[in-house]
């Protein structure tokens, strides 16, 4: 029951904070135009975004394996034919949803970062330019993980419904 919760919460965590940054935050900077302030905007997002959702990451990873042991011995002998496909599938799309959060977390977020202009500076044409472009990169990513994470989801719940 607490493994379930956890995995939820983790779940709740890393799409909820990837549907805000890359559907809701991101579009609205871009809309608006706000080169340098938007940066900043994004960068404070991020910087306490990525580390919380590197955790629940973690979290989703461990508490999902803890939660196949239940299923394997409720199954017993048909947890292969029966779980196996979905299961294989779901792990393929985790671990792409893997790298591109390691692309992201440890890519794209320090690139911004960087590409800030210091507090009082005036940004360069450059500068923005490349920060806004960045921006542009990290909410495509962040759809590809929505599609990635809603995928995922959908295949636990299937697994749930085969292994009852």
């Amino acid at each position: 029951m607490v493994l379930a919760l956890l995995h939820t919460l983790a779940v709740v965590v890393y799409l909820g904070g990837t549907v805000f940054l890359g559907a809701v935050l991101i579009p609205v900077v871009r809309r608006r135009g706000l080169e340098a302030e938007g940066l900043r905007i994004v960068a404070a997002a991020i910087r306490i975004f990525h580390p919380l959702s590197l955790a629940s990451l973690g979290v989703l990873v461990l508490t999902g394996a803890g939660a196949l042991t239940p299923l394997k011995e409720t199954l017993g002998p048909e947890y292969v034919p029966r779980l196996f496909g979905v299961l294989a599938l779901k792990l393929l799309l985790v671990f792409v949803l893997i790298l591109v959060s390691s692309y992201q977390f440890f890519a794209l977020g320090p690139r911004l970062l960087r590409a800030l202009p210091a507090e009082g500076e005036k940004p360069g044409g450059d500068a923005s330019a490349e920060g806004m472009q960045l921006i542009q990169r990290l909410q495509w990513w962040s759809l590809v993980a929505i599609a990635l994470g809603a995928a995922i989801v959908y295949l636990g719940l299937r697994m749930g419904r085969i292994g009852s």
